[in-house]
């Protein structure tokens, strides 16, 4: 028993550890939002998805 303790806690620590370091955050350069797809903040995410619909509707 304590050992499972003792393992959810490390992984616990562990993992606010990646957040706490922004593994989890935008990748666009100067923002620190959370993650919502592909690797961007939900702002980000949609200025890049908008700029390739209008791509493709140009093209």
């Amino acid at each position: 028993m304590k050992k499972r303790m003792l393992s959810l806690f490390i992984a616990l620590i562990t993992v606010s550890q990646f957040t706490a370091c922004g593994l989890f955050s935008c990748k666009e350069s100067g923002c620190d939002d959370e993650v919502y797809e592909d690797g961007y903040c939900k702002y980000h995410y949609y200025i890049n998805a908008g700029s390739d619909i209008l791509k493709d509707i140009i093209n």
